[in-house]
């Protein structure tokens, strides 16, 4: 099994709903909107469908707006959960309260994501129940928030847990190359994380094509006894062929749990600070 060590990391030096009528503008030009601090649940239309997900902003977040655009960080839930407990559960809002950024915690259709060849992919159906429309939710969730809220368009993050960690890894390898019902799939994503997760592709469709390719951190225990870790070691070995910077972190005596703990060498701040190393304004 390969390890690949973390040795360096670049550190990146109300409960109201917002506003809709706020106006908008040109972040670059100095127009920018700062929507309110809280915990809010929210919707959008996709393919028809009303799409849930939570968003949440730490007063932290708004106050760093006023000098500069914030980071958003997406967090994809595992199977039967849904994006509210697992922002909170993994800790992920905490982490955002810590270092002033925007949490996005959607939830896949019927608490899944359609990561499987058979569930409405690779065809083009345009269905609520299919990965395009799971690839257009998340775009939409970013538009979203960049237009209620200071948003850094050069780093915006993902990361998942096992069935969501597959989610992440198509996030990276279909940037570019995979079409839905608004055009090609646009990755907003500046670097993304695998927790427990694999390649829902299963080499059927060629990483070496994706652009960009984003930064990926996979990390996995080598007790997992619901995703085996030679699935996560040949996502990373994968993307690594296809021309990804990929970092691969095989966690000794874990199982199919989330390991950015301290318990287990690494913390949800090394995380943050690794995609902190990766993306611009």
């Amino acid at each position: 099994m390969r390890t690949l060590l973390l040795a360096t990391l670049l550190l990146a030096a109300c409960t109201d709903e917002p506003d809709d009528t706020s106006p908008t503008g040109d972040d670059t030009a100095g127009e920018y909107v700062i929507g309110p601090a809280g915990d809010f649940d929210r919707e959008v239309d996709v393919g028809g469908m009303a799409r849930d997900w939570r968003l949440y902003v730490p007063e932290g977040a708004t106050t760093a707006m006023a000098t500069a655009p914030v980071p958003l960080l997406i967090g994809l839930h595992g199977a039967g959960d849904q994006g509210s407990n697992f922002i909170s559960a993994a800790r992920l809002t905490d982490l955002a309260d810590v270092n002033a950024f925007v949490v996005a915690g959607p939830d896949g259709y019927n608490r899944g994501w359609f990561v499987q060849p058979g569930e409405g992919w690779p065809g083009t159906d345009g269905y609520e129940t299919s990965l395009e429309n799971d690839l257009l939710f998340l775009e939409k969730i970013v538009d979203a928030v960049g237009t209620e809220y200071r948003l850094a368009h050069g780093r915006v993050y993902a990361v998942g847990h096992s069935r969501g960690a597959g989610m992440s890894a198509l996030l990276a390898i279909l940037a570019g190359q995979y079409d839905h019902a608004e055009g090609t799939f646009a990755s907003p994503f500046a670097a993304l994380g695998v927790n427990a997760g694999y390649d829902p592709t299963g080499g059927k469709i060629d990483a070496a094509g994706a652009d960009p390719k984003s930064a990926v951190w996979v990390i996995h225990g080598d007790d997992d006894g619901v995703v085996p870790i030679s699935y996560g070691e040949d996502l990373a070995e994968t993307l690594e062929t296809a021309g990804f910077e990929v970092l691969f972190t095989e966690v000794d005596g874990a199982d199919h749990t989330w390991l950015w703990q301290s318990g287990y060498g690494q913390d949800n701040q090394d995380l943050w600070d690794w995609f902190q190393a990766h993306g611009g304004p």
